[in-house]
This record gives C-alpha cells, structure tokens and sequence, in this order.
C-alpha cells in the first residue's frame, strides 16, 4: 500500500529504456516489471525514457527537468565505460554499437545524460542491477569486466540460472550485509538481507562521491548511495522489480524513492 501522502500528489519518474536491434529495426524496450513496481508499489506514474544515438546526445535534456525521479534499469548488456563517461566522444552511429548480451552504448548515452541531469536537479535516483554500475562508473569507478574471471566461485555466485524457468531464476540467490550508518539501514530495518542478484560485471574500484551501502560475502558491493544528496539517491545490485509483491526489502525500497519523489514534486511544483 502506497501513503496518502503518494496518493495526493503523483510524481513523474523517468526510467531508462535499452536499445534493441533485430532484423536491421532499432527499438526502444523494458520490461514492464518495472512500471508496475512504480505504479503499485512507490505510487508514482512513469514515462520511457529513448535511448540516445551518438549524433543526438543531447535530445533527453529537455524532459529531465519535468520529472521528479529517475530510475535506471537493469539489463544484460555490458557497460561501455568509454561511451557512459564521454557520451558525445563519437559522431556517428555504428551497428557495432549494439549487441544483444555485449553492449549498448545508445543506452550508456541516456544513462550518463539521464544521471547528470538527476544530480543537477537534485532529484532522486534508484538504479538496478545494470543502473548501480552505471552510477559508479559515471562517477568515476570501475568494473570488473566479469566476474567469473575476477573470483571463479563467486562468478557462479552471482549468476543467472538459465536452466531455471525465467520468474524463478530471479529468486533470492545470496544474503548481502548492510552498513548500519548507510540511507538503505533505515529503510531495510535490518543489517542482513537476502537478494536476487544476478550480474556479470561488478564494482572493482567504488567511486570517490559513492557510500558503499551493502556488500556480499566475497566483498562485493551490492549497494550504494551518493554521499551528500539531499534526497535518495541509491543502486543497488539486486533486483526488487520482479518479486515486489511478496519481498519486505523490495517493497520498502519501492516505497521510499516514491515518498523521495512525491517530496521533490512538492518542492519544485509546477
């Protein structure tokens, strides 16, 4: 149940879109997971964010100062840290630029445009999976290209499951531990979680403007918040989008960036 509070007031939240590219036809896409989780569960309403060719890296600035939230979502792509942290560095568009499973720059293009915008407006951020590495790289960090090859077993550790039917491969995997001084502490209520973090690339080096917020086992980051927002900005590596329903932590995370939301909405009415 969203608060009243939510109910009065809907705030606009922008989610990331990935590219998608079949037959020679370039599409725009998510998984609707993720608008329902808004809707439903932080009481916001939501537009689609397009990804960004390389030629037009600008064309997303005009909607980020109507919104009140950005949500980066996760995705099997890899990060191109090149193109996230200097987005207009290339003129042209090249079909190499995407390739199911491998990369999507014109998704890493909106990312680090959408992200600029969020922190100059000041408003609340919530990445994914794919969304919390995109915060660390954009802000100065650095990846293990695959975890597999950074610690065998903890590559399997954070792997998907592809013999699984697909709703269960997103069942809780491992447990994370969350700092008790961090923004996530008070809206976990506890310093131990189990999560569903499926990835193959992981933070290596957390960038500077970044407050670890829970880490795994084998010292992996699995959150992370941006030191002196004044509001949630926060990714976290796990996914709460898929079993929102039946999970507290997801809930509960879902509920606090709507409240963050419907706060900056009040703030900047318009």
């Amino acid at each position: 149940m969203i608060s009243q509070q939510a109910e009065s007031v809907r705030a606009v939240v922008g989610i990331t879109s990935n590219r998608l590219l079949t037959d020679g036809v370039h599409r725009d896409w998510l998984r609707r997971k993720y608008v329902h989780a808004l809707v439903r569960y932080a009481g916001v309403t939501s537009v689609i964010l397009p990804t960004i060719d390389a030629d037009d890296v600008d064309s997303v600035l005009p909607i980020m100062s109507r919104l009140d939230g950005l949500v980066l979502t996760g995705d099997e792509s890899n990060i191109d840290a090149a193109t996230l942290t200097s987005p207009a560095s290339t003129t042209q568009t090249s079909q190499q630029d995407i390739e199911v499973g491998i990369r999507d720059r014109p998704r890493d293009r909106l990312s680090a445009t959408a992200i600029g915008a969020a922190v100059a407006f000041g408003m609340p951020i919530l990445g994914i999976c794919r969304g919390l590495q995109e915060l660390n790289v954009y802000f100065g960090g650095t990846l293990h290209a695959s975890l597999s090859e950074w610690r065998p077993e903890s590559g399997a550790m954070h792997a998907e499951k592809p013999y699984l039917p697909r709703d269960r491969q997103y069942d809780v995997t491992h447990g994370v531990t969350i700092r008790s001084d961090g923004v996530l502490f008070p809206i976990a209520g506890a310093t131990e979680a189990q999560v569903n973090s499926l990835h193959n690339q992981g933070i290596e080096k957390i960038a500077a403007p970044l407050k670890p917020e829970a880490w795994t086992s084998d010292g992996l980051v699995e959150a992370a918040s941006v030191i002196g927002a004044t509001t949630l900005q926060i990714g976290v590596q796990w996914h709460p989008e898929w079993h929102v329903a039946t999970d507290l932590l997801s809930k509960r995370l879902f509920k606090a960036f709507g409240e963050a939301c419907v706060a900056h909405c009040q703030r900047n009415e318009r």
